[in-house]
């Protein structure tokens, strides 16, 4: 490899890094399992919605509703995370978003969320 390709290379790896680096939007998706037996599933987003640095919660389903098992009703979670709320704390981060990712664990209702690290996109 030549000297000049290997500079390009570097710089460009920079210049993504530093962007990253001041990033405070992200996108990301994952794994929504929910019980909606106890309460609707447009309420559990909701409860997601409310969490600091959600801003847009969507989903799609993988199964035809009526096939699905309400016990563990699973759907694709897409997130738009805001970094704003963090940032005036102390900074926003990748790490912050697993937070992020621990809070939609712990809503009511909630069985699981699972994530591939790989999906969190800046904005």
């Amino acid at each position: 490899m030549k000297p000049s390709q290997l500079k390009n290379i570097i710089r460009e790896e920079l210049k993504q890094a530093l962007n990253e680096k001041y990033q405070d939007q992200y996108k990301m998706k994952g794994r929504l399992i929910t019980n909606i037996k106890n309460r609707p599933q447009k309420e559990i987003l909701s409860d997601i919605r409310a969490i600091a640095g959600v801003t847009v919660v969507s989903t799609t389903e993988l199964e035809d509703y009526s096939e699905q098992n309400f016990d563990q009703f699973t759907t694709i979670l897409n997130l738009k995370i805001d970094g704003y709320p963090f940032i005036k704390s102390g900074g926003f981060s990748r790490d912050k978003i697993k937070d992020i990712a621990n809070m939609i664990r712990k809503v009511p209702d909630v069985v699981s969320f699972t994530y591939n690290p790989e999906s969190i996109t800046p904005m």
